[in-house]
């Protein structure tokens, strides 16, 4: 009797083992967590062929500065910010024009056109190898001189152009689009620099967003 009691016990115990084992089986698998982080890739796992997108930039420059002393401590006032600075000299201003003529190489050449332009009433300045008429402000008053010449010699002048003797100088700023210069720097900026210009340029090289002008 005894026996037969712990056979049946037996089959009991193999027969909740099956159960359980089944059970166990059909339970769903959860995917492990992954970690923050593992999806991102270093430089030098990407494929030599694969190009990255370029982040957008906004370009800025301030302009004009008296000197370049001024320009580096605009720049100066910027290092605080997030941007990369450079400072560069403008091109020269053109403040007028002068009116000239080659003088001849020949001597005798030489003496009859000032003989020639002294009888029209000209009595132009010498500078070097040309004569000059004058300087203009005004390109009226330029082209009227030059129509007042004959023919022959109005077909010999040329017209240079006089720069300013000064450099203006500039600050170029290049930082991330969706950043913005704070208030407080833009307000020192307009303190310090009274008549200085804020205007957004191309950035060469970079992806730049579209700026309303």
């Amino acid at each position: 009797m005894l026996r037969w009691l712990f056979l049946l016990l037996l089959l009991a115990n193999t027969l909740l083992f099956f159960w359980y084992a089944q059970q166990h089986a059909a339970a769903p698998e959860f995917a492990e967590p992954v970690a923050e982080g593992a999806g991102l890739r270093l430089l030098s796992e990407l494929p030599a062929d694969e190009v990255l997108p370029a982040r957008a930039r906004v370009c800025l420059s301030y302009a004009p500065l008296s000197s370049q002393y001024e320009a580096q401590r605009l720049a100066s006032v910027l290092a605080s910010e997030p941007v990369s600075t450079s400072v560069l000299p403008l091109p020269a201003a053109v403040t007028g024009w002068r009116l000239v003529l080659p003088l001849p190489a020949d001597a005798g050449r030489r003496i009859e056109l000032l003989d020639g332009l002294a009888r029209e009433g000209w009595v132009p300045e010498s500078r070097g190898g040309t004569l000059s008429f004058g300087r203009f402000s005004d390109p009226v008053a330029l082209k009227k001189a030059r129509g007042g010449l004959s023919p022959a010699l109005r077909e010999r002048t040329r017209v240079e152009e006089i720069l300013a003797d000064e450099t203006l100088w500039e600050v170029r700023v290049k930082y991330l689009a969706g950043y913005e210069i704070s208030s407080e720097i833009n307000r020192l900026v307009a303190a310090s620099w009274p008549g200085i210009k804020i205007e957004k340029n191309g950035c060469e090289g970079v992806a730049s967003p579209q700026v309303d002008q």
